[in-house]
């Protein structure tokens, strides 16, 4: 996940990524642990790989369908910021079909698109201008008191 899906990603890297977290969720099928899940260290294991991988996947996911760049999230494909996905969330599931008891022990996931509701103006008031400028375009940020027009230069 460093390598491909790092602070600085690309939508190549982050379609390899997917496909090995596929191979590694094949693999993952086949893992068992002996003994009993009470103080056996292999279990926790196995959990926390089960987990490790759908984390993986839902950032891999989610990173590949954001089409912009902003903050710890920045796409050498997208490098500009794009207001309108501050008004989106991307909700990570993990689904699994009733009865699908395979899907249960490592299910798909899903990426939704959500609405988001903006950041109250009183509350942006609150935070620094400089810093805001760094995450906010100019028309967003229009309206702010601490705000002056920049220039041209």
């Amino acid at each position: 996940m460093n390598d491909l899906v790092g602070i600085i990603r690309n939508a190549d890297e982050i379609s390899e990524a997917l496909a090995r977290l596929d191979k590694l969720r094949e693999r993952f099928k086949n893992l068992h642990v002996e003994g009993q899940r009470r103080y056996n260290p292999g279990w926790n294991l196995a959990i926390d790989l089960r987990n490790m991988l759908l984390v993986s996947e839902c950032v891999a996911k989610a990173a590949l369908q954001r089409t912009e760049s902003r903050g710890g999230h920045t796409r050498d494909d997208h490098p500009s910021m794009d207001s309108s996905w501050r008004k989106l969330l991307l909700v990570c599931e993990a689904v699994a079909e009733p009865g699908d008891v395979e899907a249960a022990v490592i299910p798909d996931i899903t990426i939704t698109k959500k609405e988001q509701t903006p950041m109250r103006p009183d509350l942006l008031e609150l935070f620094d201008i400089a810093e805001l400028e760094k995450y906010y375009t100019d028309e967003e940020l229009a309206g702010h008191p601490g705000r002056t027009p920049r220039t041209e230069k």
